[in-house]
């Protein structure tokens, strides 16, 4: 189980399909992630997505999702 002693902040991002595509290649590699969802803004439905996985996936992880942000 992912615990705040475990684990290292992926990504932060406000964009709906980076998120997903994320989380997809994260599942893909068997990469265990939660993932934290904040309603920044209620009027303007504005999310705020966290992902977090266990410290010592995190640099195979950050590798893996390299090119989203390109």
């Amino acid at each position: 189980m992912i615990t705040i002693f475990n684990r290292k902040e992926l990504i932060i991002t406000y964009d709906m399909a980076i998120q997903l595509k994320v989380r997809d290649i994260l599942a893909s590699n068997n990469i265990d992630y939660i993932i934290k969802v904040l309603n920044v803004h209620l009027n303007l439905r504005i999310y705020e997505y966290k992902i977090y996985v266990y410290k010592k996936d995190y640099e195979q992880a950050n590798y893996l999702i390299r090119d989203v942000f390109r």
